[in-house]
């Protein structure tokens, strides 16, 4: 395809908006060589991205509804897929996108679902140009959470804060360039300020766009 497809990924707190945003901005202002930047996320706000937060909402702890989550996220990354980024990509965009696949493996596998079953359903799903993944130590990412100005809406959005939940998470975001080797995964280590971490994206965004 004549775009490029990059993913943001990694575990609550670990600052992807942010980094979204910068990329965004640096991007656009360094070339022209792509027609338009898309910015995406998941769950999408198609049906099955919907029918995601729907069961999210019905969740008092992250094991509630664990098979139908995993079911509702494999349609709406298919749908996402096929309906938003690889159309995109066929018109020479960049695509950014705000959680992929890599989430699903890690935070599906850690909210109960059977790591083969997870893996299987996602490994063979479009690969990234590149994927970056931000890692920040548990406490860290706590705090961040705790401190934030929407933190009674983040608290009540999801149950994905808990340190032992997060600390899980970390273990297999960490696992992930191993999980698939092919794929151009690069683990951030974003418990730096937002420029020491963007000078670590920014070098591998230049390699694989321009």
């Amino acid at each position: 395809m004549a775009g490029s497809f990059i993913v943001f990924d990694g575990g609550p707190g670990s600052g992807k908006g942010t980094m979204i945003k910068k990329t965004f901005e640096y991007i656009f202002d360094k070339s022209k060589k792509y027609d338009n930047i898309l910015v995406t996320d998941e769950p999408t706000n198609g049906p099955f991205g919907v029918k995601v937060r729907q069961l999210f909402k019905k969740q008092s702890s992250p094991a509630d509804f664990a098979d139908e989550i995993f079911q509702a996220f494999v349609d709406d990354r298919a749908w996402h897929i096929e309906n938003i980024i690889k159309p995109a990509l066929e018109k020479n965009f960049v695509v950014i996108c705000d959680r992929y696949k890599y989430s699903s493996i890690a935070y599906q596998t850690v909210q109960g679902t059977d790591f083969n079953k997870v893996f299987n359903a996602h490994k063979d799903f479009l690969a990234p140009s590149l994927a970056l993944i931000l890692d920040v130590e548990p406490k860290e990412a706590v705090r961040r959470i705790s401190s934030a100005e929407d933190k009674d809406k983040r608290k009540t959005s999801d149950n994905f804060r808990e340190l032992e939940f997060v600390s899980n998470l970390q273990s297999y975001f960490h696992k992930m360039p191993s999980f698939l080797p092919r794929e151009n995964i690069k683990l951030i280590n974003a418990n730096k300020s937002i420029e020491d971490v963007f000078a670590q994206i920014k070098p591998l965004v230049e390699k694989t766009l321009f």
